[in-house]
């Protein structure tokens, strides 16, 4: 019997849960962008001006638009900040690329995953 992981079920886990961590903290913002409505003023991303990409994720609507970056670079992902996803993703990162530090903590994290747009 095989119990090997793949390449694509981490994919698919990882986008599980991006998925299942913005519902939780921004369900209300997902809803109202599904309307085509605009956000409350007291949401707590509305100054990011998020919309929901073709993969259903929250991500901010960049100014990089013509800017030599991949899709993810230009709109990353939006994470809450206080959530033990988000930390737990930031560690393996950080882990990953020897401990050296946060920017090249984000940088990798924006690199190789293309989302991390952490608000508090």
């Amino acid at each position: 019997m095989n119990f090997y992981i793949t390449a694509d079920e981490i994919q698919n886990a990882e986008y599980f849960w991006l998925k299942y961590v913005q519902y939780e903290f921004y369900s209300a913002e997902i809803l109202t962008l599904k309307r085509n409505e605009q956000l409350r003023c007291s949401s707590e991303i509305k100054s990011l001006v998020p919309y929901l990409g073709e993969d259903n994720l929250l991500r901010i609507t960049g100014r990089l638009l013509e800017a030599d970056l991949c899709f993810g670079e230009k709109h990353p992902v939006i994470l809450p900040r206080h959530c033990k996803f988000t930390e737990l993703l930031v560690i393996r990162e950080h882990e990953r690329i020897g401990h050296c530090g946060v920017s090249a903590t984000l940088t990798q994290l924006r690199k190789i995953i293309g989302y991390l747009k952490v608000v508090s």
